[in-house]
């Protein structure tokens, strides 16, 4: 299932936060440790190419002219 422009930037927001959330977070009884900074920046990454993807999908073309006069 392919996401909206609108849910990959939700998704970002996501990850921009945890970015900021502490690596781990210790309770009573329990602690957790967050996904490292590494690759937070890897999954935004990620998500950045798709939403420009998606913004302009023309951009990933190629077009290559050929002529037999004219330009050398």
């Amino acid at each position: 299932m392919a996401l909206t422009v609108e849910e990959l930037k939700t998704k970002r927001d996501q990850v921009i936060y945890q970015m900021a959330s502490p690596e781990s977070v210790s309770f009573r009884d329990r602690s957790q440790t967050n996904r490292s900074q590494r690759d937070l920046l890897a999954t935004m990454n990620q998500l950045d190419a798709e939403i420009a993807k998606l913004q302009s999908p023309q951009s990933g073309r190629t077009f290559v002219i050929q002529t037999k006069r004219g330009i050398e």
